[in-house]
């Protein structure tokens, strides 16, 4: 008879991520599955808006963007003002 190969058991672990958006709270999210500014996006319930800026751990960044545990996403929106 010939041996079982053993299945490849390795699961990812959760990561927990910081979200904060401009004027709002900062919140703390588990992601289980894909790791990416965008997963973290829709687990929050929140979605982009024209000119938003995402950052994470200060530097730019996209929807792509692999997020790994411990990092702090922020979004800003545009801001203006100032005298015309």
């Amino acid at each position: 008879m010939a041996a079982r190969r053993a299945r490849s058991t390795r699961t990812e672990a959760s990561i927990f991520v910081k979200l904060a958006r401009t004027g709002s709270v900062v919140q703390e999210y588990c992601l289980n599955g894909a790791r990416t500014v965008n997963a973290l996006l829709e687990a929050a319930g929140m979605t982009t808006g024209k000119g938003d800026k995402i950052r994470v751990n200060g530097w730019l960044a996209d929807e792509d963007t692999l997020l790994k545990q411990g990092d702090i996403v922020t979004l800003a929106g545009r801001v203006e003002g100032g005298d015309k």
